[in-house]
């Protein structure tokens, strides 16, 4: 792994066990961002495009419009593609910093940038999204919370929506580490989802480095569609 990325994914992981010490498991994203400084090589998820998983999905299915969520939206890359291919985005995060960020990488947006937390998020977004794409933020919030987290993304789907998840997936063979990112299960994901309907469910290994990645870190692609009552 390269020094400079082990470096940081060591200074996150300080950053992580302070934040559940001081009762506030979720703060160290807001002192990952603001130390950043606006160097996109500080936050090692900053792919500083869109994710090639998510572009590959959507461009398969063009039925998916209107109204899109971007769980967790870091410095906006996500969020931009799906602005200029037509959606009506709205994108968060828990960190200003991060919300500061995006808004000045990109000052002509159209997006919808704020700050906003999945655990409590605003009412008026309830059977709200016609898509929530959720990378890679399920897999960091402590278990004890997680739980409320995947029921919200449930919540703020509108009929026929989608919801799309990608992350670490849990395997047998897999040691569990106390601080994130904690990969996910399959039985768990759907336990949490029973109210929607799956649509895919890929298990694959191609991943760039990300904190303590390596290329062989097995991963997951899946998505559930709300169906009408």
């Amino acid at each position: 792994m390269d020094e400079d990325l082990e470096n940081i994914r060591i200074k996150i992981q300080k950053m992580a066990e302070l934040a559940e010490v001081n009762g506030e498991p979720l703060a160290w994203f807001e002192e990952l961002y603001e130390n950043a400084n606006r160097d996109s090589d500080y936050v090692p998820w900053a792919r500083m495009e869109p994710h090639p998983q998510m572009v590959e999905w959507i461009a398969n299915r063009p039925e998916i419009n209107g109204k899109a969520l971007v769980v967790g939206c870091g410095i906006g890359d996500d969020a931009e593609w799906l602005e200029e291919i037509g959606f009506d985005v709205t994108a968060f995060d828990i960190s200003k910093s991060s919300i500061d960020w995006c808004q000045e990488r990109f000052p002509d947006s159209t997006v919808n940038y704020c700050v906003a937390d999945l655990l409590s998020p605003p009412e008026n977004w309830e059977n709200k999204f016609d898509l929530i794409v959720e990378i890679h933020i399920l897999q960091v919030i402590p278990e004890n919370m997680r739980d409320d987290a995947a029921k919200n993304l449930a919540l703020l789907l509108n009929n026929n929506g989608h919801v799309l998840c990608i992350g670490r997936l849990y395997e047998s063979n897999i040691v569990e580490q106390p601080v994130p990112p904690w990969p996910l299960g399959r039985v768990w994901l759907e336990s949490k989802f029973q109210s929607l309907s799956l649509v895919n469910f890929t298990r694959f290994m191609t991943e760039n480095n990300s904190i303590g990645d390596f290329p062989s870190v097995p991963r997951f692609i899946a998505s559930w569609k709300k169906i009408s009552p």
